[in-house]
């Protein structure tokens, strides 16, 4: 759930990520958009909306995960998005996102993920 002072691109953002709507979710990014993450085992980048879609598409396991829960909030001049994502195989992990919104698409988004950890303990 987007929180009220959300902008609608993240609105947008949310809901692509919960239906693994992976076409959505590259159309809430800008053309020159950049995507860092920390994850286990280390950083991840991507550019544009395609390479960003495409690194979602892995993390959800192509259908295989599920999102549990998602919210946003602002946060000074950014926009945080945190979600918890359930696989099959009983685990699950977070990821904090903070995203950098201008003229209704994500240009830059920071992701610190928790790594994969017991489902039943999440």
């Amino acid at each position: 759930m987007a929180h009220a002072g959300s902008p609608p691109v993240v609105e947008r953002f949310v809901s692509a990520l919960r239906e693994r709507d992976f076409d959505g979710i590259a159309s809430c990014f800008g053309a020159d958009s950049l995507l860092v993450a920390v994850v286990p085992p280390g950083i991840r980048e991507d550019t544009g909306p395609e390479e960003i879609a495409a690194r979602y598409r892995r993390w959800l396991d192509d259908g295989l995960a599920t999102v549990q829960e998602a919210e946003a909030t602002p946060f000074s001049d950014l926009t945080r998005i945190r979600y918890v994502v359930e696989a099959e195989d009983g685990t699950a992990y977070e990821q904090t996102a903070y995203a950098e919104i201008e003229a209704d698409r994500i240009v830059r988004v920071r992701i610190a993920c928790s790594g994969h950890r017991p489902a039943a303990l999440a």
